[in-house]
């Protein structure tokens, strides 16, 4: 491989995780690479507006122009489906489990859109087209988690928490609890429902470029469904292909409830 590529990509990457921007020095630093070696690297993409000065004090640098041109045809090209597809499918293959996920439909709704089947003799009901409200599944509660507070109750009306799938979320304040340790957790499980020895959803919410909280997926567990571990172990992989899913939608941060956590 070529060394001098590889230490762009490292610098573009840094760059890319980095707000306020970065001097030569930093990210010399940050790398471990020889300053005179940053310096060629750096301004070569300078001059070609990849990348460009974020404060002429103390000259450093940020992502530029060009990065987002680029990064927009990527995103221009590809479909929901060819990005969601093959991550959902590895996860149904990983894990031997089905897997779904859903979009946001409406203020209270979300409809299944995909649904990968287990080889397990035993099957949920659920198809792709079935609109459910959001407290009725895990995967409207992680679709809920990732919005703020206000912005979730809001979502939520009192029909819902009647017939909510955990009967623990009857109000605004055991939802927000429930929300809370969600978000914590990095995912939305449904272990207390009536099914609970039978099955057990784990969810994690899906966001896009613009930061916008469109659906959910999930894994129903139904290999050892009471088994913490192995919900904990399942959650973990659906946290993580939401990520990898949100990332391939433009998506630029690490925590998917970065703003349910930090409302503006």
């Amino acid at each position: 491989m070529n060394n001098t590529v590889l230490k762009t990509v490292e610098i573009l990457n840094l760059l890319s995780n980095s707000s306020e921007g970065m001097t030569l020095t930093q990210i010399s630093n940050s790398l471990s690479f020889p300053k005179s070696s940053v310096f060629d690297i750096v301004h070569t993409l300078l001059s070609k507006e990849i990348i460009e000065v974020s404060s002429e004090g103390e000259k450093s640098y940020r992502i530029g122009v060009e990065s987002f041109k680029i990064g927009s045809s990527y995103l221009k090209h590809k479909t929901f489906d060819s990005v969601a597809r093959p991550i959902l499918s590895n996860l149904n293959s990983k894990t031997d489990e089905t897997v779904y996920m859903a979009l946001r439909s409406g203020k209270n709704d979300f409809v299944y859109v995909m649904k990968f089947k287990s080889d397990s003799e035993y099957q949920t009901i659920f198809s792709v087209g079935d609109v459910r409200h959001l407290l009725s599944a895990a995967l409207g509660k992680a679709i809920l988690a990732a919005l703020p507070d206000e912005t979730a109750l809001d979502c939520v009306t009192e029909e819902m928490y009647e017939k909510s799938s955990i009967p623990d979320i009857t109000d605004p304040a055991s939802l927000i609890e429930y929300l809370h340790k969600a978000r914590k957790d990095g995912y939305a499980v449904d272990a207390t429902t009536e099914n609970s020895a039978f099955a057990c959803p784990v969810a994690a919410p899906i966001l896009n470029i613009d930061e916008q909280v469109i659906g959910a997926i999930s894994i129903v567990v139904m290999k050892n469904p009471t088994s913490g571990k192995r919900i904990q172990t399942l959650g973990k992989l659906v946290q993580a292909a939401a990520i990898e899913i949100s990332k391939r939608l433009g998506y630029m941060r690490e925590d998917l409830y970065y703003l349910a956590k930090n409302p503006s």
